[in-house]
């Protein structure tokens, strides 16, 4: 793979360089009236990427000038390319915003991530694809970007995945946490499977008369996705440093 990234949250550290990882710095937004905010970083900080999001934004605003706060940014801290986090469906200006920087950053050679719903806007840029699924096939997800997309611009959105789903499953299920999974692990004591499609872990236990379905993640099956997106050909990955960060060794290291 050719670029290995991790959604770095500000002023964290990571031992994620040591594996060949870059980080993606997670500390700015876009704001109302377009205008990009951010929080401080070290002052002699450079490198990596700069990362987007743009929670609580309504879309209303002049997306040039928020580019060029953006692309100013990069060029002060020597980023080499932006992942832009937007989530939900292109609204407002976002989808010219995304325009105007994939156009600049081909121009300076630097690397632009946008999601799927922005690939239409963005046609220079690597295209995110979520790794959770709850139906279907990873490998199946990942060959159908790579036709519509290419292998140089498609890049794998590597989500760690804690989920629970009343049966039957539809759509998302909902967020579990750690504390709460290992609660159940412990106390259910339940048969664990893997399932090689998805490449997560799931049981099955009864919640009074409703039958639940928990959907989970692991370093084997985070290193079960990057390496199948690595056989073919996926160009880029974007990991979450919070979740992998404990588990890097066992991901990445020699003996993986």
């Amino acid at each position: 793979m050719k670029e290995l990234l991790l959604a770095l949250p500000a002023g964290r550290e990571t031992g994620g360089r040591s594996y060949g990882l870059t980080p993606a710095h997670m500390a700015y937004r876009i704001g109302p009236g377009s205008k990009l905010l951010g929080i401080r970083l070290p002052q002699g900080l450079r490198g990596g990427l700069m990362q987007v999001d743009c929670a609580g934004y309504d879309g209303v605003g002049d997306p040039v000038g928020c580019c060029r706060q953006i692309l100013g940014e990069c060029r002060r801290r020597s980023f080499r390319g932006i992942v832009c986090d937007f989530e939900g469906p292109p609204t407002g200006c976002l989808p010219k915003l995304a325009e105007i920087l994939d156009r600049n950053c081909a121009a300076q050679g630097w690397a632009l991530y946008v999601p799927e719903c922005y690939a239409p806007h963005a046609s220079h840029a690597r295209v995110l694809i979520p790794s959770a699924l709850t139906h279907g096939t990873l490998d199946r997800r990942l060959c159908g970007a790579l036709e519509r997309y290419g292998k140089e611009r498609t890049a794998l959105a590597v989500e760690w995945v804690r989920e629970e789903f009343p049966l039957p499953a539809r759509g998302r299920g909902e967020p579990m946490a750690q504390g709460r999974l290992e609660e159940l692990l412990h106390r259910l004591e339940p048969a664990v499977f893997f399932d090689r499609g998805l490449c997560a872990h799931y049981f099955t236990y009864m919640k009074g008369p409703q039958a639940h379905f928990v959907l989970f993640d692991t370093p084997r099956s985070i290193r079960e996705k990057l390496g199948l997106a690595n056989r073919l050909g996926v160009a880029a990955a974007l990991l979450p440093q919070p979740e992998v960060e404990e588990h890097l060794e066992e991901i990445f290291g020699p003996g993986a």
